[in-house]
C-alpha cells in the first residue's frame, strides 16, 4: 500500500511536468511556419552547387521569373487581342517587385537607316493595324527566333517573359503571386496562364498547410476506430490517443525551438509520430490487459508489462530512430533534416510512452475486462489456427519465399533513376496544368543555364570565339532542344542584323573584328536594359548562355549532356573556353544520381544495427540471419512493385526503403525479444515459439493495422511523393506482418538449434 501511494505521488509530479512542457509546446507549435524553397533540395556542400552560387552572383538567379501565356482561338495576330494583351502588360509593369516585362506587343527593334545612318526604333508588331499585322506576322515566322519564346508554334498564343526582384522573401512572393493571378485570371482572354517560382512556392505552402490538418485529423479518426476494434473500451482509446497527441505536440515544439519549418518532407512527420508512438503504447497496453486477465493486481500488472515489453520497445524505438538517422547521410538538406527530426520525434514518443502512460495507468482505475473475454478468445483462436497452419506448411512457405525473392530481384532490376521538376504534382493538379500549357505551346518553363569560362586574356567578343559560340547555340537549339536561347553570340548577331535594316542576310557573326567592336560600342550606348551585363562579365572571365527547355526528366538531359560533351570534344577541342551546364534544375538532377548510393548506404547501416542488436540478444550468427531475412523480403517486394509499375527512384521515393525498414523491423524485435524471454524460462524451441506467437501476434497485427491506417491517409495528398510514401510504406508493413508471422517462425524452426538450457545459462551469467 505504501509503495502504491509513493508511485501515485511520483506519477502526479510526472503529470504536472508533462503538462507544463505540453503547454509550452502548444505555444511554440502555434508559431511554427511553413517553407517551400526549391534551393533547399540542392546538394549543399557539393562543388557543383558552390559553382552555381558563384556563377549566379555574376548575373542573376535562374529561377526568379514568371511567364504569362495568353491564348486567342482565332490567332494572335488580331489587333483587338494584341491591344488587350498590351494593356495587361502595362498593368503587370506597375505591380510591386516586377522589374521587366518582355511582351511581343511592346518589343521594338533598333534599326539603322542604310541611307542616312541614323538609328531608330521600329515596333515588332504594329498592333493598331490588322493589315500591318499580317506583314509583321510573316516577318516573325520567317525569322523563327521568337517561335516557342514569345509566340506559340500554332500561332494561337503569346507569352510575356517577366523578371521580378531577385531572392524575394516568402511574404513578398505570396503578395506577388496573389496580385499576378488576380490580374491574369480575371483578364478577358480565351485562356490565360501564369507560372513562376513565386506562384509555385505560394501554392505548395498552401497545400502543405491544408494537408497537415487533414493528415492529423484522419489519422486520429482511424486510430480511434482501430483502438475501439482492438480494445472495445473508451479507456483503451483515450490513453493511447493522449500519448500520441502529446508526442506530435512535443516534436512540433522541438522543431520551433531548433528553428525548423514544416517543408515538403516534414508534412508527413505528424503521421509518422502518430503511428510510431501508437505502436509503443499498444504493445504495452496489450500486455497490461493480458496480465490483468491473469488475475494480477493493477500495480503488479503494470510492473510486469513495462519490464517485459520495456527492453523490446526501447530497441524498436532505437532501430526506428537509427533508420531515420541514416537519412542524414544525404546531401539533400530537407531529407537530412527530415531524418534527424523524425528520429528525435520517435524518442520523444518513447519517452512519453514510458512516463505519461505509466503515470496514467497508476492513477487510473484498472479497466473492466468482462467484455474483453470474447475478444481475447477470438484472438487466441485465430492465432492458434495461424500457428498450426504455419507449422504444417513450413516447406511451402520456404519455397514461396524463394520464388518471391527471385521475382522481386527481377522486378527491382527494372527500376530507373529519374526525376522531373514537377514530379510531385498529380496530373490533374491545377499548377501542373499551368506548366503543361507552356510545355505544349512554348519552349517550356524549365530554365537552362550554361556557363562560359574564358581562359586568361580571352575576349568573349573575339571573332573566332563568337563563331565557336554560335555553333554551340545552334547545337543547343537543334539537338539539345533549348528554346529562347540567348547568348553573347546571339547578342552580336541581333545587333548586326539591326544595324543592317533587319535584313536576315546579316543575322550572322560579322567576318570583320572591327565591325564586332563597333557593335559592342553601340550596344553599350543603346542597351537601356543592361542586357549585356546579364550575359557577360569580362572582369572575372565568365559569360552565359540561357534558355528554356521542357521538363523531360533527368535521364533525358543526362543523354543530351553526353551528346553535348561529344560535340564539344569533336568540333572544338582547342576552344579557349570551357562550357559547363549549370542551374537549379541541373543540380536537382544531380541529386538523383547519388540517390541509389545514399539509399544503399543508409540501409546497410540500418541492417548492421539490427544485426548487432540481435547478435547481442542471442550471441548467435544464425539468429542474425534469421531475423534479417524477413525484413529484407518486404523491401525486395516494394522494389519489385516500383520496377513493374514504372515508379522511378527519385528524391521522394528513395527514402521509402529506409522508413519502411526502420518501422517494419519493430515487429521482428518484439517477436524475438519475447522468444528469448520464453527460452530463458527453460522452454523448448517449439513451445517457446508458440507462446511467443500467441502473446505477440495480436500486438503485431493490431499495431501494423494502425500503422498502415495512419500511412494510408497520406495517399490523399496532392503531392505524389507523399502519396508514394503512404502507399508503399503501408504495403511494406503488410508484407512485414506476413514475413514475421509466417516466414520468421519457419526459419527459427529450421535453423535455430541452440538448446534452451544454454540460453538460460547465458542469461544468468
Amino acid at each position: 500500500m505504501w509503495e502504491e501511494h509513493k508511485l501515485k505521488r511520483i506519477a502526479r509530479i510526472g503529470l504536472v511536468a508533462i503538462m507544463a512542457i505540453s503547454v509550452l509546446c502548444i505555444w511554440l507549435s502555434s508559431q511554427l511556419g511553413f517553407d517551400y524553397n526549391f534551393e533547399n533540395f540542392l546538394p549543399h556542400g557539393e562543388p557543383e552547387t558552390e559553382f552555381f552560387f558563384e556563377y549566379r552572383s555574376y548575373f542573376e538567379n535562374d529561377n526568379d521569373f514568371m511567364i504569362v501565356g495568353l491564348k486567342n482561338d482565332e490567332g494572335v495576330f488580331q489587333s483587338d487581342f494584341l491591344q488587350r494583351a498590351d494593356s495587361l502588360a502595362r498593368e503587370i509593369e506597375k505591380v510591386a517587385h516586377i522589374d521587366t516585362v518582355i511582351s511581343p506587343t511592346r518589343l521594338t527593334e533598333a534599326l539603322r537607316d542604310p541611307l542616312i545612318g541614323t538609328v531608330f526604333q521600329k515596333p515588332l508588331l504594329r498592333i493598331d493595324d490588322n493589315a500591318m499585322l499580317q506583314i509583321d506576322s510573316t516577318r516573325i515566322w520567317d525569322r523563327g527566333e521568337m517561335i516557342g519564346t514569345l509566340f506559340a508554334e500554332d500561332g494561337k498564343s503569346i507569352a510575356f517573359q517577366i523578371k521580378h526582384t531577385q531572392y524575394l522573401s516568402k511574404e513578398a512572393c505570396d503578395t506577388l503571386s496573389i496580385v499576378m493571378q488576380d490580374l491574369v485570371y480575371n483578364s478577358s482572354f480565351d485562356e490565360a496562364h501564369v507560372v513562376g517560382r513565386a506562384i509555385g512556392q505560394t501554392y505548395y505552402v498552401g497545400v502543405m498547410q491544408m494537408e497537415v490538418v487533414i493528415f492529423i485529423s484522419l489519422g486520429l479518426i482511424l486510430i480511434i476506430i482501430f483502438l475501439w476494434v482492438s480494445f472495445r473500451s473508451a479507456w483503451g482509446i483515450w490513453v493511447p490517443v493522449t500519448v500520441v497527441m502529446l508526442s506530435v505536440l512535443w516534436i512540433l515544439g522541438f522543431m520551433k525551438l531548433t528553428g525548423k519549418s514544416i517543408d515538403l518532407m516534414l508534412i508527413v512527420l505528424p503521421t509518422i509520430i502518430f503511428v510510431v508512438g501508437m505502436s509503443d503504447v499498444v504493445h504495452v497496453l496489450t500486455k497490461y490487459y493480458d496480465e490483468l486477465r491473469r488475475g494480477k493486481p493493477k500495480i503488479e500488472a503494470i510492473k510486469v508489462s513495462f519490464r517485459e515489453i520495456g527492453i523490446a520497445t526501447f530497441l524498436t524505438s532505437l532501430t526506428t530512430a537509427i533508420g531515420f538517422l541514416t537519412l542524414m547521410t544525404s546531401s539533400i538538406r530537407p531529407i537530412a533534416q527530415f531524418g534527424q527530426t523524425t528520429a528525435v520525434g520517435v524518442f520523444l514518443a518513447y519517452i512519453l510512452a514510458y512516463t505519461l502512460l505509466p503515470a496514467v495507468l497508476i492513477l487510473s482505475k484498472a479497466p473492466k475486462l468482462n467484455d474483453q473475454k470474447e475478444n481475447k478468445i477470438f484472438w487466441t483462436r485465430q492465432l492458434r489456427k495461424s500457428f498450426r497452419w504455419t507449422i504444417k506448411h513450413k516447406r511451402s512457405i520456404i519455397i514461396g519465399s524463394v520464388v518471391l525473392i527471385a521475382i522481386s530481384i527481377f522486378g527491382m532490376s527494372r527500376i530507373q533513376v529519374n526525376n522531373f521538376i514537377l514530379e510531385d504534382l498529380r496530373e490533374g493538379d491545377e499548377l501542373k496544368k499551368e506548366f503543361t500549357y507552356f510545355e505544349e505551346n512554348f519552349s517550356g518553363a524549365r530554365p537552362f543555364e550554361m556557363a562560359i569560362l574564358l581562359e586568361d586574356s580571352t575576349d568573349i567578343f573575339d571573332k573566332d570565339v563568337l563563331n565557336q559560340l554560335d555553333q554551340v547555340d545552334t547545337f543547343l537549339e537543334e539537338v539539345y532542344g533549348v528554346g529562347t536561347v540567348f547568348s553573347p553570340a546571339r547578342f552580336i548577331k541581333l545587333g548586326y542584323r539591326q544595324m543592317n535594316g533587319g535584313n536576315m542576310r546579316f543575322n550572322v557573326i560579322p567576318d570583320n573584328q572591327g565591325q564586332i567592336d563597333r557593335l559592342v560600342t553601340l550596344a553599350s550606348r543603346y542597351d537601356k536594359d543592361s542586357l549585356m551585363s546579364l550575359y557577360v562579365n569580362q572582369e572575372v572571365g565568365v559569360a552565359r548562355i540561357s534558355g528554356k527547355v521542357g521538363d523531360l526528366g533527368a535521364k533525358h538531359f543526362e543523354a543530351r549532356n553526353a551528346e553535348l560533351e561529344q560535340f564539344l570534344a569533336s568540333e572544338m577541342p582547342d576552344a579557349p573556353f570551357e562550357l559547363r551546364v549549370t542551374g537549379t534544375p541541373m543540380l536537382i538532377d544531380m541529386n538523383n544520381r547519388t540517390l541509389a548510393v545514399d539509399m544503399t548506404g543508409g540501409l546497410i547501416i540500418a541492417f548492421l544495427v539490427v544485426a548487432l542488436i540481435v547478435g547481442l540478444m542471442f550471441r548467435n550468427v544464425k539468429m542474425v540471419l534469421i531475423c534479417l531475412i524477413p525484413n529484407f523480403l518486404p523491401l525486395l517486394l516494394i522494389a519489385a512493385f516500383m520496377g513493374f509499375n514504372g515508379i522511378d527512384l527519385k528524391v521522394s521515393t528513395s527514402i521509402i526503403f529506409t522508413i519502411a525498414f526502420g518501422i517494419a523491423v519493430d515487429d521482428t524485435i518484439h517477436f524475438m525479444s519475447k522468444f528469448r524471454l520464453e527460452l530463458s524460462k527453460g522452454r523448448t524451441v517449439v513451445y517457446a515459439l508458440k507462446r511467443t506467437y500467441l502473446d505477440t501476434g495480436k500486438a503485431i497485427i493490431v499495431t501494423s493495422i494502425i500503422l498502415c491506417g495512419g500511412f494510408m491517409t497520406l495517399i490523399l495528398s496532392d503531392f505524389l511523393g507523399t502519396f508514394y510514401i503512404g502507399l508503399m510504406v503501408s504495403m511494406t508493413l503488410v508484407f512485414a506482418v506476413f514475413a514475421d508471422l509466417l516466414l520468421l517462425p519457419v526459419l527459427i524452426m529450421y535453423f535455430f538449434k541452440q538448446k534452451p538450457a544454454a540460453i538460460q545459462a547465458e542469461s544468468t551469467s
